[in-house]
């Protein structure tokens, strides 16, 4: 009964908790990414040297988009300096 109640039960659970760890994994690498900030950055230059965006909008996407990256950089000195 209990083999069964396992297999019925824990099985599926640690199963899905595996998933949404590896998911949760990916979504932050993603965001951890510098290369992904970067490329950021230049679609916005692209869409303000297009006239596709104003330069108030290219000013306060692109502030936003430096913190990020600036708080990323650090976070990454931080953990190198512990290592």
């Amino acid at each position: 009964m209990f083999i069964l109640d396992d297999l019925l039960f824990k099985l599926p659970a640690k199963g899905f908790m595996g998933i949404f760890k590896k998911i949760a994994e990916m979504a932050e690498e993603e965001l951890n990414d510098t290369s992904r900030i970067k490329e950021e950055l230049l679609q916005l230059e692209f869409l303000f040297e297009t006239d596709q965006i104003t330069e108030e909008e290219y000013q306060e996407k692109e502030a936003a988009i430096m913190e990020r990256l600036n708080v990323l950089e650090e976070q990454q000195e931080d953990i190198t300096l512990r290592s």
